[in-house]
């Protein structure tokens, strides 16, 4: 779990990513660690360089994963040899972006897990905050094969990140179907009472064990 401290405002602490980031294919892996040098990068931290065992640590991959996907990124020029990012800028489709919250690397999440979350916020309508993509263009989007996406779906819905409901039409023949899942982004400040809600039943379920055996060793 990490010690840093949670923002308190979901709309001023978030830092962009380009919607382009999709086209570029990269694995789950490296999307990830360059969403969380943009993080770094956004609101100036200055904890150095990270090495490939912090960023394992905080992504939920290996140390190889980490060094590998730092590689892909400076071969193809998206990092800095200080990993700093250079994302591309434009006008028109290209400068279109969509944003994270800074919470999203405080709440012990995968990286399988913030590239399906980051490719709903990129799909979401702002005013509704609701998306409908299928499994299947999340799959294609973040590289991940669709029984993976359903799996980080049910995650982020139990975690409070989203909802989902599912949906269903009727065809011209008067066939019912069902549809693509209709998923809502909740407020980031659910997911986050949600994480300290778990790891405060976390460290009481340690404490009454820590008790019983205790008490069976005074025995």
């Amino acid at each position: 779990m990490s010690s840093q401290p949670l923002r308190r405002n979901p709309v001023r602490y978030r830092f962009a990513l380009p919607n382009q980031v999709w086209g570029w294919k990269l694995k789950p892996p490296a999307f990830a660690v360059l969403a969380y040098l943009c993080w770094l990068h956004s609101h100036g931290d200055n904890r150095g360089v990270p090495d490939p065992g912090s960023l394992a640590a905080r992504l939920h991959m290996s140390p190889a994963m980490a060094a590998a996907s730092l590689g892909e990124l400076l071969r193809r020029g998206l990092v800095t040899q200080d990993l700093t990012p250079t994302l591309p800028r434009g006008g028109g489709r290209a400068g279109r972006f969509f944003t994270l919250p800074y919470e999203i690397f405080c709440l012990d999440l995968g990286h399988g897990v913030i590239a399906v979350y980051a490719y709903l916020l990129c799909c979401e309508d702002r005013r509704t905050h609701q998306c409908h993509p299928s499994y299947a263009t999340i799959s294609a989007a973040t590289g991940l094969a669709v029984n993976t996406v359903a799996k980080h779906i049910g995650k982020l819905a139990d975690q409070k990140f989203i909802t989902v409901e599912r949906t269903s039409y009727v065809d011209d023949k008067g066939m019912k179907w069902n549809g693509n899942n209709c998923y809502t982004i909740l407020p980031i400040r659910a997911a986050v009472e949600a994480f300290h809600r778990k790891q405060l039943e976390k460290l009481e379920e340690t404490v009454e064990k820590q008790q019983i055996a205790e008490l069976l060793t005074a025995k």
